[in-house]
């Protein structure tokens, strides 16, 4: 039996298109623990964070996966910056 493909990704990883959010609509969809600084902040240092495979570039506009970001969050929990 092949493993269940979670379903912000397609077959081939791919991130789904409705798994994409801008800065300001993660932000606004948990308004209780993210701010759009906040967020910029962790995108900004993406690549030495490991928070880039949660990220689409289009055009000027950087996208975030919400399972991806959650994903890479949960990673994080308990660590002492």
């Amino acid at each position: 039996m092949e493993p269940k493909t979670p379903p912000a990704t397609t077959p081939t990883g791919a991130i789904a298109l409705d798994d994409l959010d801008t800065v300001e609509g993660l932000a606004a969809a948990h308004p209780k623990i993210l701010t759009v600084p906040t967020l910029r902040w962790q995108l900004r240092h993406r690549d030495s964070n490991g928070l880039a495979l949660a990220c689409v570039s289009v055009g000027k506009k950087l996208l975030i996966s919400r399972s991806r970001y959650e994903a890479w969050l949960a990673t994080r929990a308990g660590r002492v910056v």
